[in-house]
């Protein structure tokens, strides 16, 4: 694929997880204003999950060269996270509740979906700073997401992980990646 073609990709993806990083951020104002798991909060939540769940893609392609296979199952996580969360808010909007906490698929998928949110989001932060290609304070936004769940006020998580996204999505859609050396090898790694 040529060059051109793929930034092209890139950049559209870019829109997408920045779009999806406003959808997340809105869960905090949603949240206070409305309470936690109120309708609106959820609707926000939901649209954030589905966005991230298919742009997060673009997280990955940005900086494909410089976290390898480790950068692409750690973005796969985090899909299928995002995937499962969204199927929960579903559930909860159309229901209107979460059905029998306690029941093993609610236990397994809640399991699941947090081990590839948190765990993906960790090891994102991790490689995004050894990778250099996103600015250090999309970095602080993702660490900031995980450090948000110590506090009381738990609004907050999803205003960080939402800001990572929308500073991401608008290096990538701006083109304001770091610049990479050619390399000799031609063609895309990605």
């Amino acid at each position: 694929m040529h060059t051109q073609h793929w930034e092209r990709i890139v950049r559209g993806l870019g829109l997408g997880c920045a779009i999806a990083g406003v959808a997340r951020m809105g869960m905090t104002p949603t949240s206070m204003i409305w309470g936690f798991n109120s309708v609106p909060e959820l609707a926000c939540g939901l649209a954030a999950c589905m966005l991230m769940a298919f742009f997060s893609f673009g997280l990955y392609f940005a900086q494909s060269r410089e976290t390898g296979v480790l950068g692409g199952i750690t973005i796969g996580a985090i899909m299928l996270g995002n995937l499962l969360t969204a199927c929960v808010l579903w559930g909860y909007l159309v229901y209107g509740g979460f059905g029998d906490e306690n029941h093993a698929l609610n236990n397994a998928s809640g399991m699941v979906s947090s081990a590839g949110v948190l765990g993906g989001t960790l090891a994102l932060a991790i490689l995004t700073w050894r990778a250099k290609v996103f600015p250090r304070a999309a970095v602080f936004g993702l660490l900031g997401m995980l450090a948000s769940m110590a506090l009381p006020w738990t609004e907050w998580f999803a205003f960080f992980w939402g800001l990572s996204y929308v500073i991401m999505g608008y290096c990538m859609w701006s083109g304001k990646l770091a610049k990479r050396p050619a390399s000799p090898s031609a063609g895309i790694s990605a």
